[in-house]
């Protein structure tokens, strides 16, 4: 009787730290789009704030969910990538530098982030006329449904 409570009571307690865990951890599907193409290559990505040294360094993929726990998420922070060009020119690379506001992430379940890149003429008479290198779009389910940041003046 004693072996069968012992039991119990271990089950107990890890149902009640897995659902605790399940409670308290937040994932976030992230899909990136660059000139309306999706990037399905792996590309690093590391998130960052400017209060802290700490960094979340992440291998993207369409759709694989981001654990959004770490301190970094909890201030507006700074998304880095280096991407490659596209079909037209496939060795040119892009850096992007995207601040990121904790809304964003807050009450959804994925993000679209849309960069169109202004060197592009369709981009860049559709968007606006700056001397900025790109625009940003963001998308996300829940409350906010469309979020626009742009770099543009």
């Amino acid at each position: 009787m004693k072996m069968v409570k012992l039991n119990l009571n271990k089950i107990i307690i890890l149902l009640s730290s897995f659902v605790s865990v399940i409670a308290y951890s937040q994932k976030v599907n992230l899909i990136i789009f660059i000139n309306d193409e999706i990037i399905t290559s792996p590309i690093g990505l590391e998130f960052y704030n400017k209060t802290s040294s700490d960094k979340y360094e992440f291998t993207y993929s369409p759709g694989k969910e981001i654990d959004i726990v770490s301190d970094i998420f909890k201030e507006n922070m700074i998304l880095r990538f280096d991407a490659y060009g596209n079909k037209e020119d496939p060795i040119k690379r892009y850096s992007y530098i995207i601040p990121l506001k904790m809304d964003l992430f807050k009450d959804t379940s994925f993000l679209i982030i849309k960069i169109y890149n202004l060197d592009k003429k369709k981009y860049r008479k559709k968007y606006c006329r700056s001397e900025e290198p790109y625009v940003i779009d963001f998308h996300k389910s829940g409350l906010y449904m469309d979020t626009v940041s742009t770099k543009c003046k």
